[in-house]
């Protein structure tokens, strides 16, 4: 689906486009006037952890769920754990920032990467770590993505990074193509972000 005619949230419509007309979200770094979307800005990613903003839109995220994007690897554990009627629990760190449900949505159907088993991720991703080698440069998203609601995040601001660790999962919402979205994300836009009841099936 073309990223033009997915629908967008307000406060997406609001952010500053790079030249195709993506949204630009709130952590990425800017080189001069092009948007570097395999990066995450440390200082834009800092205030959104501290001051609870939304990582694509940079506006407030209300107390309550928080959602972000995953792909295959930890779409498959989630799945297993909820199967199983196990919590879920990952305490690895990682540098992707939380936002609002209806930015999520947005964000996992217009992001090649997220919204396609085979897309793979730019040659300028960073290099990888322990904490990135899921965003390696090439690497692909893998068999099943998801759109994840999660109770709360924490957070730690060391010198060099950002890092978040999300916990316990109130909705679960996979999909192969991300196309898979677009009544809920409609749905939720007509709601006002104000979300569904929590659920994590």
């Amino acid at each position: 689906m073309r990223f033009d005619l997915v629908p967008k949230p307000s406060t997406v419509e609001d952010r500053p486009r790079d030249v195709r007309g993506y949204p630009v979200p709130a952590i990425t770094p800017w080189d001069g006037e092009q948007p570097q979307f395999a990066l995450t800005d440390y200082g834009r990613s800092a205030d959104c952890a501290q001051q609870r903003l939304c990582s694509v839109c940079n506006v407030l995220m209300p107390r309550g769920p928080v959602w972000r994007v995953v792909g295959g690897a930890e779409s498959a554990a989630i799945a297993e754990a909820l199967a199983a009627g196990r919590p879920y629990r990952n305490m690895a760190p990682t540098m992707e920032g939380p936002g609002h449900r209806a930015c999520m949505l947005y964000a996992s159907m217009v992001c090649p990467y997220l919204a396609r088993p085979n897309a793979r991720r730019g040659l300028t991703a960073a290099q990888p770590n322990e904490l990135t080698e899921h965003v390696v440069r090439g690497a692909t998203r893998g068999a099943l993505g998801a759109v994840v609601g999660f109770a709360d995040y924490e957070f730690a601001v060391t010198p060099s990074q950002v890092l978040f660790r999300f916990l316990d999962v109130v909705e679960f919402l996979p999909h192969d193509t991300a196309d898979a979205h677009l009544d809920e994300l409609r749905a939720e836009l007509a709601r006002g972000g104000r979300g569904p009841a929590a659920s994590a099936g």
